[in-house]
């Protein structure tokens, strides 16, 4: 049985990843750490679902530690140990990339309105307005035209006239709430972005533009626990659609399974843009031609596989 990677195999990783994403001050940094072992014991020190790479940079970036050359960053880090393990230790991973509203609108466009949306891992929120942004693929628009959001993703596959239904009530659970109207709050979704990624951080400030006009009610909860009690609170007459983008990697395998089943309780609709092969529930097939890393992630309603796309739902290859 193949080993599980070590937390040094998983910086590498990242360093990889994050050159592609644009950051090559992360990437060095990243690939530096997954080399030091000091360093790698210092990160050691926070429990384990708090040792991701991004979060360990962000919480770097955030209390104000020098992003480079490398020996500066190193040094911060080992002069500041108990203020950056003790910052890392309440911190979460909330990345709010609206990016990936694109893939979840077009399934969206297939659940009969008028809709209650609940996402779990929702942050501050953004992920909720889906229809307060403008979508693009080719020749085909949907959502808001006039919304300062106009997202692009490029859809490999058959795609008509895409409609989404009317959301009459949304709100989201999250471990942590933030609030768009703090400027702390989106200070620290700022922190989550990879230096480099300037127009990711112009996307994020019109996002937040957006939702501070009517700001999204999102509850501190657990994607699992809470999820019965808030769904509760929506509109009868309207179709509960519960969404999760990128959330469940951070459950435990029998979490995520327990996740799956409470959505079917409660007769809700279900999309996901979730990482490839994290849930059993959802196969797929993967469409000959497509490269791995452009199929990081797969798109389903009610566990049914849509399309693959890559981690920032730019991308997408119909399945189905």
């Amino acid at each position: 049985m193949p080993q599980p990677p070590t937390l040094a195999d998983r910086f590498a990783a990242y360093a990889d990843a994050v050159l592609l994403d644009g950051s090559p001050l992360w990437s060095a940094a990243a690939g530096a750490i997954a080399a030091d072992a000091e360093v790698l014991a210092l990160v050691e020190r926070a429990e384990e679902a708090r040792r991701q790479p991004a979060l360990v940079l962000a919480v770097a970036r955030w209390l104000g530690a020098p992003l480079g050359p490398w020996p500066e960053l190193r040094r911060w880090l080992l002069d500041h140990p108990d203020r950056f393990v003790d910052e890392l230790g309440r911190r979460l991973t909330q990345t709010n990339d609206v990016r990936r509203t694109s893939p979840v609108s077009l399934a969206l466009a297939r659940v009969d309105g008028p809709v209650a949306l609940l996402e779990v891992g929702a942050s501050a929120g953004l992920g909720l307005l889906p229809d307060r942004y403008g979508h693009r693929a080719g020749e085909v628009r949907w959502g808001d035209a006039d919304s300062p959001v106009q997202l692009e993703v490029a859809v490999h596959g058959d795609l008509s006239e895409v409609r989404l239904p009317e959301v009459v009530w949304r709100a989201g659970l999250d471990l942590d709430p933030l609030d768009v109207r703090s400027a702390a709050d989106v200070g620290w979704l700022d922190a989550l972005l990879p230096p480099g990624a300037t127009d990711r951080a112009a996307l994020l400030a019109q996002a937040v533009s957006v939702a501070r006009g009517a700001p999204p009610r999102v509850e501190r909860g657990d994607a699992v626990d809470d999820l019965a009690r808030l769904a509760a609170e929506a509109p009868r007459d309207a179709t509960l659609v519960v969404v999760s983008t990128g959330t469940l990697v951070y459950l435990p395998g029998r979490r995520r399974q327990e996740f799956v089943d409470t959505v079917r309780g409660l007769g809700a609709r279900w999309i996901s843009y979730e990482r490839r092969g994290l849930l059993h529930d959802v196969p797929v097939v993967v469409p000959d031609g497509v490269p791995g890393d452009e199929a990081f992630a797969v798109l389903a309603l009610d566990g049914r596989a849509l399309a693959v796309g890559d981690a920032h739902g730019t991308r997408l290859w119909t399945t189905g």
